[in-house]
């Protein structure tokens, strides 16, 4: 069966990650507004993930597997999401000072019969632990003059000049980046093993 791998995502680091799998894909982003509020984070973060693919303008349409994903961060019963602006960015950042936090990627991949029903469809979520150092206010502020919190979950981007802040990761390091790519491997070979990605 073959199909087109389709992220619709805007991410680049997404896309990024999503070409060491070596394999063909395009870029459709969806625009939805992420929720917050779920039964559990890892929750949130799949349902997100699939909402973006509900949105997608593929969905429905054979010859095209879907990828959604969303990234949150939970820290002390709370779900942290892109921040609204700078001063909810410095919030985020006060609270993650000296802590450590959870990173949850959820990620949701569909396809099409001829007909246009949800032929396959399956979620899944990973968790990595972050541990920050304690990050002085002048710090926080140095950070946010940079923009690289615009547009991340908790305000941070480990790939870039908040990589400086992080003490210690257990888990996958591309899951705090955007997308577990390794897992997301292995979701394909299991689940879509019969599709051959063009």
């Amino acid at each position: 069966m073959k199909a087109r791998l389709t992220l619709v995502s805007a991410s680049p680091r997404r896309q990024q990650l999503l070409e060491r799998l070596k394999v063909p894909f395009d870029v459709a982003p969806s625009n939805v507004h992420e929720r917050w509020i779920g039964n559990s984070p890892e929750g949130v973060a799949k349902d997100n993930a699939e909402r973006k693919v509900l949105a997608s303008e593929f969905f429905g349409k054979p010859g095209r597997v879907l990828l959604g994903a969303d990234t949150i961060i939970h820290h002390n019963g709370q779900i942290l999401g892109k921040p609204a602006g700078k001063e909810s960015a410095r919030r985020m950042l006060e609270r993650l000072s000296g802590w450590r936090h959870d990173v949850i990627t959820g990620f949701c991949l569909m396809s099409f019969s001829k007909s246009g029903r949800v032929e396959r469809f399956y979620s899944d979520a990973v968790v990595s632990k972050v541990l920050f150092q304690e990050l002085p206010r002048k710090k926080i502020r140095k950070y946010l003059l940079t923009d690289e919190w615009r547009g991340k979950a908790g305000a941070y981007a480990i790939q870039g000049e908040a990589g400086k802040f992080v003490l210690d990761i257990s888990g996958d390091y591309d899951n705090v980046v955007g997308l577990p790519i390794s897992r997301l491997q292995e979701s394909i070979g299991t689940h879509f093993s019969d599709y051959k990605l063009l």
